[in-house]
Order: structure tokens, then C-alpha cells, then sequence
């Protein structure tokens, strides 16, 4: 239970700073709210699969 809360914290602070750095590359929608939003959720799951890594190899030793 605890990878995986690591994991889902993890994956959204990846997130949060690639958005910083990149920005919103994506474009969904013309609505800039929701263009950001949609860009940090796409983000977050690109990011999920590196953070599961990260943090099961930082547990597992």
C-alpha cells in the first residue's frame, strides 16, 4: 500500500515539473484552463510507469 502511495505521489510531482519545464505542448482543446489540465494528466501518465520503477527498485534495494 505504501509503493503504491509513493508511486501515485511520486508520479505527480514528475508530473507537475515536466509541465513546469514544457509546458503545454499538447494542443486538445482551445481553452487554455483546460489545455493545461489536460497536458498535466497526460504528463502524470507518462510519468506513472517511471515512478513505479523508481520506486520499486528504491524499495526493493
Amino acid at each position: 500500500m505504501a509503493a503504491l502511495i509513493l508511486t501515485l505521489i511520486l508520479a505527480f510531482v514528475m508530473a507537475g515539473l515536466l509541465w513546469f519545464v514544457i509546458g503545454s505542448r499538447i494542443q486538445f482543446v482551445d481553452d487554455s484552463r483546460e489545455n493545461d489540465l489536460a497536458n498535466l494528466v497526460i504528463y502524470g501518465l507518462g510519468a506513472l510507469p517511471v515512478s513505479f520503477v523508481i520506486v520499486f527498485f528504491g524499495i526493493g534495494g
